[in-house]
């Protein structure tokens, strides 16, 4: 071997450690065994002094209601009652009126800047096919199966609905997160500040929403609002509720974990004293004081009305009666629209003339219409009107 021969091979062998693959396999084995140890300390928390966080939360205005007190922007929200209430119909009202930039009675819409157009808002339903959601909101003839004078939607309210053919995608670990991926790009495209998901019962393709799934879903939607920056409101099944007791956030399931997360949660009520009322109650805010709770719920007539005059949009829409939704009667206690158990009350008791006559007299007083009256007194509008303005007829003795 001549020396530039023995030249290259010193000169290769420079640097050259024996022991370093054993030494690379050991950590390898240390990390696999003890990975905590070798990672840096995760940062999740940012830091700052409170009075600097107070300035830039001022800086950013106060929250906006989209739905009054019950649900403001950039908040999650949760609607449930049982079964057949009618809280799909409500939540496409509220995605409406949003869109429309208005305010469900007997709500106000704040004051905001006029250089920001209305929100784009997506209702994804997955309760009604087309055809259930167009006999909804259009006029159907007695004498005819056809559908006429249908209600023009906000152009900036979308809807949303499924066609899943039933195949996981590699990568995806179920439906729900395909769903989410899907829900979180379309969001993220079309610019849309509202989210509307009915119903969380389908969105885990089973039957009941156990504690784990319920988490786990509200995680998902908790992403969706801080990846977005959507504002969401989520619809809730309950099981079939016995009539006599109030509806409770304990009728939900996973109701524990959902109100972890939820920043307000509010019930939709049937009356007892007129199969057409719906009340609505808050379980829960974390944007201010409840204001409508179990001695003050929101009142409403369940029936399909001119929504349009309603927002006050009647330049060039239909004016019909071709809108399934909620228009607003009044506020009263719940307690008035529970059925009385039958262990506390065989015969139910009857609401003396003089009683109706002082409960009339009251509610005038509050300014509500003889209509309205009639309805919470379950009277004629004439009996109404009468108890109301003299609380009897002319010789008669209540």
């Amino acid at each position: 071997m001549d020396e530039d021969t023995r030249g290259i091979d010193i000169e290769s062998a420079a640097g050259w450690d024996p022991d370093k693959r054993i030494r690379e396999e050991r950590l390898a084995k240390a990390k696999k065994a003890n990975p905590r140890f070798y990672n840096p300390v995760p940062e999740l928390i940012a830091v700052q002094p409170a009075n600097e966080s107070l300035e830039e939360g001022i800086r950013f205005g106060k929250m906006d209601q989209l739905f009054g007190p019950l649900w403001h922007q950039d908040e999650i929200a949760v609607l449930f009652s049982p079964p057949g209430y009618g809280k799909s119909a409500l939540a496409v009202q509220i995605a409406e009126s949003i869109a429309r930039d208005a305010a469900l009675a007997p709500f106000e819409k704040p004051p905001v800047d006029e250089q920001y157009p209305p929100f784009n808002v997506l209702y994804v339903d997955f309760e009604l096919s087309r055809q259930q959601f167009a006999n909804r909101y259009s006029v159907c003839r007695d004498d005819s199966q056809d559908l006429f004078e249908r209600y023009e939607f906000a152009p900036n309210l979308s809807r949303g609905y499924h066609y899943w053919n039933g195949h996981v995608e590699d990568g995806y670990e179920d439906f729900t997160d395909m769903l989410f991926a899907d829900l979180d790009c379309k969001v993220g495209n079309e610019a849309v500040r509202v989210v509307v998901l009915d119903n969380i019962t389908f969105l885990t393709m089973r039957s009941h929403a156990s504690s784990n799934v319920a988490i786990r879903l509200m995680n998902f939607i908790r992403e969706l609002r801080d990846n977005c920056g959507a504002s969401v409101l989520v619809v809730a099944h309950t099981p079939k509720h016995p009539e006599y007791k109030p509806i409770t956030i304990n009728e939900l399931q996973g109701s524990v974990d959902i109100a972890k997360i939820a920043d307000s949660i509010f019930v939709l009520g049937r009356s007892a004293a007129d199969r057409d009322l719906r009340y609505l109650k808050q379980i829960k805010s974390r944007s201010g004081r409840i204001e409508y709770d179990a001695e003050n719920v929101l009142l409403y007539r369940f029936e399909k009305f001119d929504f349009a005059e309603r927002l006050g949009n009647t330049n060039g829409t239909v004016r019909a009666k071709n809108f399934l939704g909620f228009d607003f009667v009044g506020c009263e206690p719940e307690s008035g629209h529970l059925v009385k158990h039958w262990r506390h009350s065989h015969q139910p008791k009857k609401r003396s003339k003089r009683s109706l006559a002082k409960s009339a007299k009251k509610l005038a007083e509050k300014g509500l219409s003889s209509g309205a009256i009639a309805v919470r007194l379950g009277v004629s509008r004439v009996t109404a009107h009468r108890y109301a303005n003299n609380g009897k007829k002319k010789g008669e003795n209540v």
